[in-house]
């Protein structure tokens, strides 16, 4: 895993990674999403407006049928769908993507707390930078990015919190509220790349 060979190029070995699982942070842990984690709840998340409001998914309706063929997506490939549980109780409350490109060495992260009752206790910061250390420590990425509309200010403050920079911004990128908002994007770079 991480960087092979004479010349520097990432080559990412999915099993090798799972086989590093779980990421721990201080109150979560992540593990690969798996078919048990398509539940009632699960796709009430992705259905419930409040949830999904900053989220392209929101202008999908999901069912069983559309979440096994997401979770297929991400099979045979490099990137990674997680799940993530609370340490204390092993409660499933939300989602996590990596998008991983071996070419440009680069990885882009996504989270979803499903779980309403768990907003602002901190779990959305302590899972992004527990996969944030994972992804630059472990995987060896040579720069990790995430985004959030810039009205999205729990996300933005997550981002700001672990550590990443700005990285740009698109100017009335997407429509929120029917208002055009723009995309505010944030990074990290491995140093020892």
């Amino acid at each position: 895993m991480g960087i092979h060979g004479g010349a520097k190029k990432l080559v990412i070995d999915t099993a090798e990674i799972r086989s590093l699982f779980p990421i721990v942070g201080q109150l979560v842990y992540l593990i690969s999403f798996e078919k048990e984690n398509i539940t009632n709840d699960y796709l009430g998340w992705l259905n419930n407006a409040i949830t999904v409001k900053y989220s392209n998914q929101r202008f999908y309706h999901h069912t069983n049928e559309s979440a096994f063929k997401y979770l297929d997506s991400f099979s045979g490939g490099t990137n990674l769908f997680l799940a993530i549980y609370l340490k204390d109780s092993n409660k499933y409350i939300g989602t996590f993507t990596v998008y991983i490109s071996e070419v440009h060495e680069t990885a882009d992260m996504g989270i979803l707390i499903g779980d309403e009752l768990r907003w602002g206790s901190g779990v959305g910061g302590d899972a992004w930078s527990a996969v944030l250390s994972f992804l630059i420590d472990k995987v060896k990425i040579r720069k990790v990015t995430g985004g959030a509309a810039v009205n999205n200010k729990a996300m933005l403050n997550i981002m700001i919190r672990a550590g990443m920079l700005p990285d740009g911004v698109r100017a009335a990128h997407e429509i929120i509220d029917s208002q055009p908002v723009d995309i505010a994007y944030f990074a990290k770079f491995n140093e020892f790349n």
